[in-house]
């Protein structure tokens, strides 16, 4: 019994272990962002008094006001003459105000928030030293974008991460399947990928599986250099059984893309099939995660960068061409 208890425990620990990159020393880097609780202040606006703060709200928030107007909530510019009317109704429309409810409970604590986004900005900046470090904006948006992006600032529909079980999220007939992506742990994770589709944009020239694959895994690669703890079920939004699927199941899952020819295939429903957000990966079977190639295209990655550790990562942000990263990585499941 002793035994087994001890096998499991080494097991456990090896698990865990390997879910973890070794992080750099970052408490020496500054980084120099605001963390703006925007939907606070607009909601604090009773709707019959917003005719008197718009002005006002103009002159603070600007381009990010007119953003949020135009392409959050999706009510017009903030110049258009029914402006101040849409965003009256928007302010007293009674479900918002129970999603602001929700929103204060689960993210009361702001500064838990604060240090986590601090944090993955000082790996960033360590990184990639030239790079911008964006404000961080907290909105409300009527379920929809769950992050924004903008030259100087990112914003959040905190709304979106209420946590899987949220009863938002039944009523919306959300798919369960997504729900898993809709908790408080995924909002710096999500911050951090859009930073970094947003900074590398996938500009492959052929458009292929394999291309689609290196670049999803090279944006988790990417994600886990800044958040070096972040579990793997949080890094590929698999839960655990789905983790222990994929780990078990690598050198079947590549075997089967070869042995289908589908690594270098263009047709638009076998690439959805294999990255985009499902119940399940349709070639590989019912018990598969959704996505499952994306775990494929981040080992491959990580092979790759074992084999030349002097890439840098800006370096392998910069790579375009799947089919040379996996000629060179060498990769063998």
């Amino acid at each position: 019994m002793k035994r087994s208890f001890y096998l499991a425990l080494v097991l456990i620990t090896t698990l865990v272990s390997c879910n973890r990159t070794k992080s750099p020393d970052v408490k020496g880097i500054e980084v120099d962002f605001e963390l703006i609780p925007f939907y606070e202040e607009l909601f604090a606006i009773a709707p019959d008094n917003f005719q008197y703060e718009a002005e006002r709200m103009k002159e603070k928030y600007g381009s990010y006001l007119e953003a949020y107007s135009m392409g959050i909530i999706r009510i017009g510019s903030t110049e258009d003459e029914d402006f101040v009317g849409n965003m009256s109704f928007f302010l007293a429309y009674e479900p918002n105000k129970e999603v602001l409810d929700t929103v204060n409970i689960v993210f009361k604590d702001r500064d838990a928030l604060r240090s986590k986004l601090e944090k993955a900005f000082k790996h960033y900046r360590y990184y990639f030293p030239e790079a911008l470090i964006p404000d961080v904006y907290l909105h409300i948006s009527g379920f929809n974008q769950s992050i924004v992006i903008d030259s100087s600032w990112v914003s959040i529909s905190l709304e979106k991460y209420l946590g899987r079980n949220c009863d938002f999220y039944e009523r919306l007939a959300i798919p369960v399947y997504l729900r898993r992506f809709m908790s408080p742990e995924k909002v710096v994770p999500d911050v951090m990928l859009s930073i970094g589709m947003t900074e590398y944009p996938y500009n492959s020239k052929t458009d292929d599986l394999i291309n689609q694959m290196i670049y999803e895994g090279k944006m988790r690669y990417f994600v886990r250099k800044m958040i070096p703890d972040i579990p793997d079920t949080t890094l590929f939004d698999f839960n655990t059984t789905q983790m222990e699927w994929v780990r078990n199941c690598e050198k079947d899952m590549w075997q089967m893309i070869v042995e289908q020819k589908h690594l270098f295939d263009n047709d638009r429903m076998v690439l959805q099939r294999y990255i985009g957000k499902s119940p399940f990966t349709y070639y590989l079977g019912q018990e598969s995660p959704g996505g499952a190639a994306i775990y494929l295209g981040y080992r491959i990655v990580e092979s790759y960068m074992k084999r030349y550790p002097e890439t840098t990562l800006a370096d392998l942000m910069k790579i375009n061409d799947g089919s040379q990263v996996l000629k060179e990585a060498r990769y063998n499941p």
